[in-house]
């Protein structure tokens, strides 16, 4: 089984992401035992092309799957290096399986028709909309933000 563990610190060394998942494979009832061995650790970077932001991730690659299941229910959500690490399961994917290949585009005759039939931009008076659209070549995505008359506890 492969996991992967999100949101890394930058500086993490593969030493360090071995032995933070070590203790999660051992099992204890009376007396400790390992239930799975770390076969390979490595350290993976990925950048988001839009807003310029690293990302650094681990690979744990693990010989038992129980072992696996376990460390995930162990680690996930666990703060590690003062960071809250995400925890799964690691797929390894096809390109000929992936739906978005065969995905026909949506025609922008459809887009405008549904834009026009949101109420997204409805201002009320003095206030700002409650949503903003953000447009980029291929999707549109709606992000929410509070009001500025809404309650806040400050």
């Amino acid at each position: 089984m492969i996991l992967i563990i999100k949101n890394i610190p930058s500086i993490t060394q593969e030493s360090e992401l071995g032995e933070f998942v070590a203790p999660a494979l051992k099992f204890c009832l009376l007396l400790p035992f390992k239930l799975g061995n770390i076969l390979k650790t490595d350290i993976f970077c990925l950048k988001n092309i839009k807003t310029n932001v690293l990302s650094f991730h681990g690979r744990i690659f693990i010989d038992d799957e129980k072992a696996g299941k376990l460390a995930i229910k162990k680690l996930h959500g666990k703060r590690f290096k003062n960071k809250i690490v995400e925890v799964r399961e690691y797929f390894i994917r096809s390109h000929k399986n992936d739906r978005r290949l065969t995905q026909k585009p949506v025609s922008t005759d459809i887009l405008e028709k549904r834009k026009g039939e949101r109420r997204c931009n409805i201002k009320h008076e003095g206030q700002a909309a409650a949503y903003t659209n953000v447009f980029d070549t291929e999707n549109i995505y709606q992000i929410s933000r509070r009001l500025r008359d809404d309650a806040y506890d400050y």
